[in-house]
């Protein structure tokens, strides 16, 4: 509520959702081959990578840019497949959130992430933050695959008070700065959690 007027006003959470953002089948190509990464020990946990404890954080990352290896889909590159998907969702969200043509912002980094049962984000964060994180602007999490209701696993955003479950090739774009803390609830049951995440930052 306005308290200046009495008026009830509606603010924006600045959380938007994509669907089928991808062509059918690259959400499962993404995971098969994820899959063979991390049985080839190409992967890396939580523990290797931030030196935390599994009740903290626990999943398996492996990061793809232009220049990674990656099995084609349909005869086209893994990275120009998905920044063409990327890319038309974030062209939408700019026309709603017009401020961000003035920005010059830039992504180029794909982190692939398997999260278990039991795991997750478990902690309040946002994406924005000091050293090399200082300049994300924009945040984007990609669910490869749909958990069944009773797996749980969503992403919770606390000041918008949204969870957000996982569906797959559904896309949602959130603000990076301390506006947003948010976590990844844990995963319950045999089917793991696959997403891709990035950030466009300044340039």
């Amino acid at each position: 509520m306005d308290f200046r007027t009495g008026i009830y006003m509606s603010i924006p959470t600045f959380i938007e959702t994509y669907t089928d953002v991808f062509p059918e089948g690259f959400c499962e190509h993404i995971i098969t081959n994820f899959n063979c990464f991390y049985e080839e020990g190409l992967t890396l946990n939580r523990k290797q990578t931030d030196g935390v404890l599994p009740h903290i954080k626990n999943d398996n990352q492996y990061f793809v840019h232009n220049t990674t290896f990656f099995p084609e889909f349909n005869n086209r590159k893994v990275t120009d497949v998905f920044w063409e998907g990327i890319q038309t969702a974030y062209e939408d969200y700019s026309e709603k959130y017009s401020f961000l043509k003035d920005i010059e912002i830039t992504s180029r980094e794909i982190k692939l992430q398997k999260v278990p049962s039991g795991g997750g984000y478990h902690i309040w964060h946002a994406e924005q933050g000091n050293g090399t994180m200082n300049s994300r602007c924009l945040t984007f999490m990609v669910y490869l695959n749909t958990l069944p209701p009773e797996a749980c696993g969503e992403t919770e955003f606390l000041y918008q008070q949204q969870r957000i479950k996982p569906e797959a090739n559904t896309l949602i774009f959130w603000p990076a700065a301390y506006t947003h803390p948010h976590r990844g609830n844990a995963v319950y049951g045999s089917t793991p959690k696959y997403i891709a995440t990035g950030w466009f930052s300044c340039v």
